[in-house]
């Protein structure tokens, strides 16, 4: 690296495409403290959780991102309880961890809303009852149209103003909408004052206002019980070398999960 960069801060700049560089001597910085596709990597003893020993690596290779954002937003964030009815604008790993998440805890009624015919697809089988497809017809006129009036949560997971204003909108009165998508920064919303004398409310939530030690646990035990939806999480895997393959199937929003699987480690063959 040159004289005024020693190390690369692993932090993207959202306003481009490219790394930035961190200042001189302070070493290697780390996404959350422990991103990086490496065959080893170091982490802070904070960023580990202990998980029994028969939980297969690949599988919970999914919990620490994706899959506790979405449960943790439903269990945590939200508060669904059982009986509610649940829209989710967005159906890919974390709107599907969201789905999954709703029929855990409950809900009567879980419209998934994407644009892409293979996403709702595999939003059924995550435990949605009803599909709605915003390429064809406006997303807010079907969901009042098949609940008489709104939901009583909306899950923003996609992080565009088009999709979080809508999802205020298909709220019943007293509901709640639950933004868990990363906004470019700088970006704002607006809203219908008047929709808050209704008392709809809108909050963020933050990797699912997850406690780490606890959750972590808990997902395993959903999974092992065959109630926590992993293995149909995965839509392909490969190796390192592979990598780009895998961010092509992501950028083109027809895979749920890409796993990069190491040789040899936990198991794995």
């Amino acid at each position: 690296m040159g004289e005024n960069c020693t190390a690369v801060q692993l932090i993207p700049d959202f306003q481009s495409s490219k790394l930035i560089c961190s200042p001189a001597n302070s070493g290697f910085l780390q996404v959350f403290n422990l991103s990086g596709f490496a065959e080893k990597i170091l982490v802070h003893a904070n960023a580990l959780v202990k998980i029994r020993h028969d939980m297969p690596l690949d599988r919970a290779a999914l919990l620490g991102c994706a899959v506790i954002t979405g449960t943790g937003a439903v269990f945590h964030s939200a508060k669904v309880e059982p009986g509610s009815s649940v829209v989710v604008v967005g159906c890919g790993g974390v709107g599907l961890s969201v789905v999954n998440g709703a029929a855990i805890a409950g809900a009567a009624r879980i419209i998934a809303v994407d644009m892409l015919p293979d996403k709702l697809e595999m939003a059924r089988k995550f435990g949605a009852t009803d599909v709605v497809n915003a390429a064809d017809s406006d997303a807010v006129e079907q969901v009042l149209a098949l609940t008489g009036g709104g939901v009583d949560h909306a899950f923003e997971c996609i992080g565009r103003k088009e999709t979080a204003e809508p999802c205020y909108a298909m709220l019943a009165p007293g509901g709640t909408a639950t933004v868990i998508g990363l906004f470019k920064p700088g970006l704002k919303i607006e809203l219908p004052a008047t929709d808050f004398l209704r008392e709809k409310r809108i909050q963020g939530s933050l990797m699912g206002s997850n406690r780490l030690s606890l959750d972590i646990p808990r997902l395993v035990e959903l999974y092992m019980q065959g109630r926590l939806l992993l293995d149909e999480l995965i839509s392909q895997r490969l190796p390192l070398d592979a990598i780009n393959e895998g961010f092509s199937a992501m950028q083109s929003g027809h895979v749920a999960r890409s796993v990069i699987v190491f040789p040899d480690v936990g198991g794995l063959q």
